[in-house]
């Protein structure tokens, strides 16, 4: 990955260092951290080729800016926010979602509240009913005991 110091965004973006700088601390939530900037254990901030465009951006925007009116474009920025927001959300939510599905059936298996417990029951007696009774009884026999005298 690719990073550059504010010296050298400067430089690439012909935004004046100083101007980054204050961008830095005007608008907080437009750049984001192992997004737009690496912030390192020293506490040097290092611009990220994202972060560069951005930089670039709001610079076009600032140019062609009318008095009165925000020196970027909200929605370009918002958009490419939300674009690499919810993609990253995506792959995050994908990976973790099979460790806690089987988290969870465990749970269920285990400590089930009372919906859960129905829940488990009645697609235990289904699939009873359906033939599989020789990979299921083994299993949720003692759950299925256990809710009988409910």
């Amino acid at each position: 990955m690719q990073l550059y110091t504010t010296p050298e965004a400067s430089k690439e973006t012909g935004v004046p260092e100083g101007t980054i700088r204050s961008w830095l601390s005007r608008y907080p939530g437009v750049f984001q951290v192992d997004v737009h900037i690496i912030i390192e254990d020293t506490g040097r901030k290092m611009w990220t080729v994202a972060g560069l465009e951005l930089l670039r951006s709001r610079k076009t925007a600032g140019e062609n800016a009318t008095p009165g009116v925000a020196n970027f474009d909200a929605d370009d920025l918002l958009e490419a926010l939300l674009e690499q927001d919810s993609q990253q959300l995506a792959r995050a939510y994908y990976q973790m979602l099979p460790l806690r599905t089987l988290q969870r059936i465990k749970q269920m298996r285990c400590n089930p509240t009372a919906e859960d417990r129905g829940i488990v029951t009645n697609s235990v007696r289904s699939a009873l009913n359906a033939g599989t009774s020789h990979l299921l009884l083994p299993t949720y026999q003692p759950l299925l005991l256990e809710g009988e005298g409910e």
